[in-house]
């Protein structure tokens, strides 16, 4: 085995040609696919920090939100709990008014139904004493002296209640 020049000469081309083809044929483009996935990784990672920069302000804007709903709510429960206790005193004020008009009617209404029943037993009494008279003096009365004697029996009997 001998060692040839030429030999060794066209192996360093071919291997020259093979590094230059493949250089040519594979390197640049799959440099250029490593380039496109940078600049995609690198858009990426621009639009996550936009995405971030954005969840921010949205989370920003949901805590004011939230903090101004709870501000209004509690503004209209206060609202609402003033309302109640105006309606409530109003309630109270018109119950009263009523209760005090109830009270007066039934105390007409009992003082008239007091004056009816007096008048009544007077009545009844006058029958009674009228017709306890007759027997006990066993003669009619003529009107004048049994209504004295009527009188006279109630007066004695209103002083004796």
């Amino acid at each position: 085995m001998d060692i040839q020049l030429t030999q060794i000469l066209f192996q360093i081309i071919n291997f020259s040609v093979v590094v230059g083809a493949v250089g040519f044929l594979l390197f640049k483009p799959v440099l250029k696919i490593f380039d496109e996935r940078a600049k995609r990784i690198a858009e990426g990672e621009k639009a996550a920090t936009k995405a971030q920069t954005a969840y921010a302000e949205i989370e920003k804007n949901r805590k004011l939100t939230e903090a101004s709903l709870k501000k209004e709510r509690s503004e209209i429960v206060k609202a609402a709990q003033a309302e109640a206790l105006e309606r409530k005193e109003a309630i109270i004020a018109d119950a009263k008014v009523k209760a005090k008009a109830l009270t007066t009617e039934l105390q007409a209404q009992w003082e008239t139904e007091k004056i009816a029943l007096f008048k009544k037993s007077q009545t009844d009494m006058a029958e009674a004493v009228l017709s306890i008279s007759e027997k006990v003096i066993a003669s009619t009365l003529d009107k004048k002296n049994a209504q004295k004697l009527i009188d006279t029996e109630l007066k004695e009997i209103i002083k004796a209640l």
